[in-house]
């Protein structure tokens, strides 16, 4: 059944939704109206039965009645329902909900918009990605969403990770399911399918772009994967490091209590941050405050120690001890390394770092991202173990409980032989100070990715991989965190103009751009001409 535009649908205003309604639609036993044709309208979608499913709503948004970022949004219909509702663990509800929105002048590509943290939340499907980014849906894309399975409190509620099928929904099944139901209902209203289809995603959302190309390779012909965390299953043992190593070095309360916040104050950062800068600015033949030759950054935080006494310009033993150790990545008993070092960057300095790693409590609860991360416990560990005390880690025994949701999680395979096949093609990025990621984890996974795939220019004909010095997790930091990967594959994809560079500028650096490399190469000055002008650096090997 097809469905063409409704040509004067331009000029509605919204319209009530149209719900499911009969008790057919939830049994998946079409109709009998459901043999002819369906009407031209957008409402008409919500008659639409597919076995296990339940179209909740269908109705027309006018023009210029939805935003995002400032930017409005043309006339077109949206469209809610959820995918294999059912009653699991606990007695708990769940579903895969989804949302599609269709422009009424459409461009015939296909986004479906990632979603991100452990998801949980149903986004409004406005194909928006990051600054510097046009949404998808204002330029004529159809944009589907998902909250992958669950409905959580928040996009950090990892507690479905007590439910097996809801652990397999978020994992990869519900990107599945949604992908080929959306197409459906887009071939359905359009009378034609999409001519290109793209998984637009960043941090969760960009390890869901990894598992379409993995798992599902013959479902998108571009794919964007930013900030992908990409094996939490291994990753996750650097923040029970890091939280173990700077808990035991964190100043106490009057009952003898930590307080993780105080464990390195913002001076004491802001000293290694220099140190690092001051050691690894210049390496790319402009000392300029961003980090381009980061291949070749180290740097010893013993330099910082203090001769006598703490002082707000040195660091105390134990610091630069618990500082160094981390820095190293995690390590068992026998010193075996268990997930690589993290990268010396400008972003140890930056609140993201902060927030992420200690955090700003002033009492003996930690707020930061990594200490209140539930995922670990209700997802990663096998089975789960809600109760389960992080600093109670042991590094030799538990990496083992985590093992087994790699089967359903990660997205570190480096077998790319049906994405190949297919033409696809996919762009990687990372923040080199994205410290809740690790972007030591990412590169090491795009090498690995080299080695199985026939050499830097076999691979780079699939994927290409952008690190972003000073970048946080997706964006912030000291950085040009402002670049158009999305533009990027639509150029790559429709017309074969592989990216070997994004044009970046950020707000922490005002009038700057310069280009973002596709690894190997990176940034290098030329040796004349205003560090803010993209013409005076080059994209090269950082040998060069």
């Amino acid at each position: 059944m097809k469905i063409t535009m409704l040509t004067m649908a331009a000029a509605m205003p919204i319209l009530m939704a149209c719900g499911g309604g009969d008790d057919d639609a939830s049994t998946g036993t079409p109709p009998a109206a459901n043999a002819a044709p369906l009407a031209p309208d957008c409402t008409a979608l919500a008659r639409v039965v597919t076995p296990n499913t339940v179209i909740k709503s269908s109705l027309m948004v006018s023009a210029n009645s939805v935003q995002s970022d400032g930017v409005v949004m043309p006339a077109h219909c949206v469209v809610t329902g959820e995918i294999n509702p059912r009653i699991g663990v606990n007695n708990v509800r769940y579903g895969i909900n989804f949302e599609l929105r269709l422009p009424l002048e459409w461009n015939k590509r296909f986004h479906f918009q990632g979603g991100g943290g452990v998801d949980g939340v149903l986004r409004p499907a406005l194909g928006t990605l990051r600054a510097g980014v046009v949404p998808a849906l204002s330029q004529g894309a159809a944009v589907v969403s998902s909250d992958m399975g669950h409905t959580g409190t928040s996009t950090r509620d990892a507690t479905f990770g007590l439910d097996p099928q809801a652990r397999i929904d978020w994992g990869y099944a519900s990107m599945d399911k949604v992908t080929v139901l959306a197409k459906d209902l887009i071939t359905r209203f359009y009378g034609t399918a999409p001519a290109y289809s793209y998984y637009i995603g960043s941090s969760g959302g960009g390890r869901q772009g990894m598992i379409m190309a993995q798992r599902f390779p013959t479902y998108f012909d571009g794919i964007v994967s930013g900030a992908p965390i990409l094996e939490q299953h291994i990753n996750q043992i650097s923040s029970m490091q890091m939280l173990q190593r700077f808990t035991a070095i964190a100043p106490k309360d009057a009952n003898g209590r930590p307080i993780l916040s105080r464990s390195f104050s913002d001076a004491d950062l802001k000293l290694i941050a220099d140190g690092v800068v001051a050691q690894c600015d210049a390496l790319d033949g402009v000392a300029d405050g961003l980090i381009e030759n980061y291949p070749a950054c180290t740097y010893n935080v013993a330099a910082l120690q203090c001769n006598g006494a703490k002082a707000d310009t040195c660091l105390s033993p134990e610091q630069v001890s618990a500082f160094t150790a981390v820095m190293g990545g995690p390590k068992d008993s026998s010193g075996k390394q268990l997930y690589p070092a993290p990268p010396w960057d400008t972003g140890i300095g930056e609140p993201e770092w902060r927030s992420d790693q200690i955090g700003t409590a002033t009492g003996p609860v930690p707020n930061s991202r990594k200490s209140t991360n539930e995922s670990i416990k209700y997802v990663f560990m096998t089975p789960a173990k809600p109760d389960f005390d992080y600093l109670k880690f042991n590094f030799d025994t538990d990496p083992a409980t985590m093992l087994a949701s790699a089967a359903i999680t990660a997205s570190n395979s480096t077998d790319y032989t049906g994405f190949k096949a297919r033409k696809g093609k996919q762009i990687v990025y990372v923040g080199m100070s994205d410290y809740l990621n690790n972007p030591s984890g990412v590169n090491r996974w795009y090498r690995e990715l080299v080695a199985a795939n026939g050499g830097m220019d076999a691979t780079k004909q699939f994927v290409r991989f952008f690190n972003v010095p000073g970048m946080a997790h997706s964006d912030g930091g000291k950085s040009l965190d402002e670049f158009d990967p999305v533009t990027a594959i639509h150029q790559w994809v429709e017309k074969g103009i592989a990216p070997e560079s994004m044009l970046a500028k950020g707000a922490r650096f005002p009038g700057r751009e310069r280009p973002i490399c596709a690894y190997p190469n990176i940034a290098r000055y030329v040796g004349s001409g205003s560090v803010d002008s993209p013409a005076s650096f080059r994209c090269t090997a950082p040998a060069g």
